[in-house]
């Protein structure tokens, strides 16, 4: 049975879609930090609660019911995927990376700016959805990647049915190493979750 203060935090993050800082759950459950520390690490234990890493903070939220694997993932395989994105950013020059679940959440994000994460899964999702509707029209195929280009950068999403790894670069980075680095590294997130097989994740 949840305590009084678990109660108060898993209502102040139901109320939030894009999730909180620690600070911030402190701050709207009229608690100290060090209390909100505590029982974040207890919701976190029962499994009602996840994170997400922004840069050296924390995003919160409610767990949602339907979970892909990344999110069910041990803190080694986690810390596989950091690795994997790491790798991925050094390699094809990125500014960062994030992983998008099908419903626009970010599971994990690699931004070394104040965008929000999950705005950016949002916004990247819905598009990557109306793109789907082209494809199927136009009878190519499930659609694979979607390249959006601005003036000073460029976003690149690489569709992998579980989820989207999507990828931020400036101008000056090229694509093609992008587009080839980018299914690489989906392709080994995928294989290293398991996610042909979710009884095995």
């Amino acid at each position: 049975m949840s305590s009084y203060y678990e109660k108060k935090i898993l209502k102040v993050l139901e109320e939030s879609k894009d999730g909180l800082t620690t600070v911030s759950i402190a701050e709207k459950a009229n608690i100290s930090k060090t209390t909100a520390l505590k029982y974040l690490a207890s919701l976190k234990a029962a499994g009602k609660i996840d994170y997400i890493e922004v840069g050296p903070a924390k995003l919160w939220r409610v767990t949602p019911t339907q979970e892909i694997g990344l999110k069910r993932a041990s803190t080694s395989k986690k810390r596989k995927v950091r690795l994997i994105l790491k790798e991925f950013k050094e390699i094809a020059g990125l500014l960062g990376s994030a992983v998008v679940d099908n419903d626009g959440l970010t599971i994990f994000a690699d931004l070394p700016w104040s965008k929000k994460p999950e705005r950016i899964g949002s916004i990247i999702s819905r598009l990557l959805q109306l793109a789907n509707r082209s494809a199927e029209e136009a009878d190519i195929g499930q659609l694979k990647n979607v390249i959006l280009e601005g003036e000073r950068g460029r976003i690149v999403a690489c569709n992998e049915g579980n989820f989207l790894l999507i990828a931020f670069s400036n101008k000056e980075a090229a694509l093609g190493m992008i587009k080839i680095e980018i299914e690489e590294s989906a392709k080994k997130i995928k294989k290293l979750l398991n996610l042909d097989s979710p009884s095995d994740v």
